[in-house]
């Protein structure tokens, strides 16, 4: 049996989350996790859409988000691993927040952490900080 049963990765295309992926995969070799749940959350905060040509970005991102997670369910597969894939628009931590808490199913976060500068940090704050703070679960962050 494995210390975190069901672990929620948030993923997007970086750098961080591959690394995240990565982790998580190793991790399940050890015993450690047992099931994985890749999220990726497309950002729809500046599609409104009613405008028909909103719409076609709309589709944009949702094609793009099935990229990404087609991306690591690839090399999840190629080491067979067990995992869930499961896409949403909107705010990235309040959906990673959200998906969480009303879903009682999940004991642990890994997520990549972007390196943004001070100045994006205190205007938009990170996501990785956002969910680590507001989480009601452990949250390992990866590097």
């Amino acid at each position: 049996m494995a210390v975190f049963e069901n672990v929620l990765i948030p993923v997007d295309d970086s750098e961080q989350s591959r690394r995240a992926v990565e982790k998580a995969a190793t991790l399940v070799q050890e015993g450690v996790v047992g099931k994985i749940t890749l999220f990726n959350v497309y950002n729809t905060g500046d599609v409104d859409i009613t405008k028909l040509r909103n719409q076609e970005r709309l589709d944009e991102l949702r094609s793009e988000s099935l990229r990404i997670l087609t991306m690591y369910e690839d090399l999840l597969k190629e080491q067979g691993i067990e995992y869930t894939l499961k896409r949403a628009g909107g705010d990235p931590a309040s959906l990673v927040i959200d998906l969480v808490e009303n879903n009682q199913y999940f004991d642990l976060i890994i997520m990549g952490s972007r390196r943004i500068n001070k100045f994006q940090e205190l205007v938009f704050g990170s996501v990785s900080d956002k969910v680590t703070r507001l989480s009601n679960v452990p949250v390992l962050i990866i590097k």
